[in-house]
């Protein structure tokens, strides 16, 4: 009960537009999340896309904070989406 999954596979493939000519992404990452004894939920890796053996960022990876914003980017996307 204090391993979560978030999965944003509502977006493999979706399709995105362009901003002043300039082409769109949108990720959709899976999410593994730890809920720590004093309740706040925590990020422990993150996988930006579904296909297996894309790369894997944990904390203290160079990527690491990229990887959030990524992650962040496609949690509005579906909110939006869905909501």
């Amino acid at each position: 009960g204090r391993l979560f999954l978030a999965d944003y596979a509502l977006l493999e493939g979706l399709p995105t537009g362009s901003l002043g000519g300039e082409p769109q992404f949108v990720a959709a990452p899976l999410c593994l999340l730890w809920l720590e004894p004093g309740g706040r939920l925590l990020p422990v890796a993150i996988q930006l896309s579904q296909h297996p053996g894309t790369p894997i960022f944990v904390p203290g990876d160079k990527g690491w904070p990229l990887a959030k914003l990524w992650v962040r980017g496609a949690h509005f996307t579906l909110h939006e989406m869905v909501t």
